[in-house]
Parts: structure tokens; sequence; C-alpha cells
């Protein structure tokens, strides 16, 4: 069974990072921060969509200099706190135990390969995964271009595919590209809006997930 995992609010824990980093961007800024709950809404989609439903309103270069504000913000945080995006308590050992038991892990986010392998230095994972789906391998979730992407790489089916993740458009990209989606509750995104977007299941700890998991592998 292939398991993919989407990375912020799922893998590790970046909230404040993320946060940090666009009160840095709107800081100065004519346009007003909209708020933490509203960006950790957006979180998943690259950075110029982020803004596209953020500010719809706005024009496209008003726009543009936002995302490229958040990337240079985040970026300059990175620099100043390189171990702050932590794992989640109980994840290093959930992806040793994953593996030792025969599944292979995959990852789908809308960071750009520079932040995942960031993490993947930081993290000791660098062999965890035999397929890294990042910003640059298709169009933003939810549409389903990184899951197929995924799915082609592994040689493996959507049938025995699990899309793990703490967003809207990971639950919409799981469903679009006919996976099983499973929502955890610790991201960024509360369990009845990941249901409300197609989660066939909803686990609230790192060690509910790892017995679900471990279920879904069995025969019916």
């Amino acid at each position: 069974m292939l398991l993919i995992f989407d990375v912020d609010g799922t893998l590790i824990d970046s909230r404040d990072f993320i946060l940090e980093s666009a009160r840095r961007t709107f800081a100065g800024s004519a346009i007003p921060y909209p708020g933490d709950d509203a960006f950790l809404a957006t979180i998943g989609l690259l950075p110029e969509r982020m803004m596209d439903r953020l500010f719809p309103e706005r024009t496209e270069n008003e726009r543009l200099d936002l995302s490229a504000r958040f990337v240079d913000a985040f970026w300059t945080l990175r620099a100043e706190r390189p171990d702050a995006e932590a794992p989640y308590d109980g994840m290093d050992g959930l992806l040793a135990t994953l593996t030792a038991q025969g599944f292979t892990l995959g990852i789908a986010t809308g960071k750009k390969r520079a932040g995942v392998d960031h993490m993947l230095v930081h993290t000791g994972w660098g062999d965890r995964f035999a397929t890294i789906q990042t910003a640059e391998s298709g169009p933003s979730k939810p549409d389903p271009t990184l899951i197929r992407n995924a799915l082609a790489e592994t040689a493996r089916s959507a049938g025995d595919t699990v899309m793990i993740g703490d967003s809207v458009f990971d639950m919409e990209m799981a469903r679009a590209a006919g996976v099983t989606a499973i929502g955890v509750g610790w991201g960024y995104n509360p369990s009845n809006t990941l249901a409300k977007a197609g989660a066939d299941y909803l686990v609230d700890s790192v060690s509910e997930l790892g017995n679900l998991l471990v279920r879904l592998r069995q025969p019916r």
C-alpha cells in the first residue's frame, strides 16, 4: 500500500513558523493582514494561489507581489530559525514503523522541493519516501496530478493508495484522484471541515493514524 503524506500540518508542525512569515509579509504593506485563521485555511496551496484566494479583489500584480514577499519572509525566517519546523510528536516513530511493516511512503505537498529537502535533512527522513511530489511537480492542489505522479512513479493503483493530510485541498485532491482520504485533526483545518471536503476517515492522533493504516491494509 502506498501512503502519501502532506507536509505542513501533517508531518511537521510549522504553524508558528508560517504565521510569523505571514505577519512579516504584511508588515508595512498597504494591504492588511487577513488574520491567522484565514491564512492557515490556505496552507497547502502554492503562494500565488494562496493570495488569489485571500485577495480576489486585488490586482494580479498586487497578489504576485504578496506571494513573492511571503516566500522571501519564509526563507529569511528559515535562515534565522533552521530547526523551527519540527515533526509532530510520534511522527518519526510512525514513519519508521510503517517502513518496517512494508508500506511504501510518499509525499505530496505545495512546498517547493528546496523546502522539502530542508525538512528531510533536519528530520533524518531522507530515505523514507519512495516518491516526493512538490510544487514543481504539477498544478497546485486540489488538482490530482501530484497523486497521479506518485502512482506512476511507484507503480501503485489508486485502490491501493491513501492520501493523508490536514487540509481541504488534500481531501479534494484525494477524491479527484480516486484514492482513500484520511484527514488528520492536529493540523490547520478542523475535522468537520475535512469531513465536508470528502475525508473517508478522520484521526485525532498519530497513534490512531498508525492503527487505522494497519486495519486498512488487512483483507476485507
